[in-house]
């Protein structure tokens, strides 16, 4: 059982780095998971981290209380995050602001690269912020979705500040 819990890790640690980042360094990164305890469950398909997890790689940074990774086969298939809240941050590209978010839950699909945040859900870059119940983040496509277009329900409160042009 030892040698696949192991085996498991691994297949996670592998097949995560090439996804979490936007920086062309990034996925060359290792991926360092620190919690006060993990779980691997062989007949679930699941991976539990508990106590102030904290998941690394590159620029790429995930807080929570708890993340639970759901494999399909062999790959990893969906982290969630829970926390009060969880957050995480990137930087998507050199030159660019942090991309930071929290929410009570963050789903992050991997094969899809979408980040799923809900209840107190928060998306911030520079001085830039989402607000919603419910926000759907693409990282691939730059893309985001809050409230009722995130099937959410509550409204979205959008703050943007003025850039300045020289």
């Amino acid at each position: 059982m030892l040698h696949n819990n192991r085996h498991l890790l691994l297949i996670l640690l592998l097949a995560l780095s090439p996804t979490l980042m936007a920086l062309p360094a990034d996925k060359d990164a290792p991926v360092e998971i620190e919690a006060d305890s993990a779980d691997i469950d062989g007949k679930t398909n699941t991976t539990t981290y508990r106590g102030k997890v904290r998941i690394r790689q590159g620029s790429m940074e995930l807080r929570a209380d708890k993340v639970v990774i759901e494999f399909r086969g062999r790959k990893p298939d969906t982290l969630t995050a829970t926390g009060r809240p969880a957050r995480f941050r990137q930087l998507p590209a050199k030159g660019k602001g942090w991309v930071t978010g929290q929410g009570k839950t963050i789903v992050y699909r991997i094969n899809s690269e979408e980040l799923v945040l809900t209840d107190d859900a928060v998306l911030t870059q520079n001085e830039d912020s989402f607000r919603s119940d419910r926000i759907v983040y693409d990282r691939v496509k730059a893309r985001l979705k809050a409230g009722a277009a995130a099937e959410g329900s509550e409204r979205v409160k959008v703050i943007i500040h003025p850039q300045d042009n020289p």
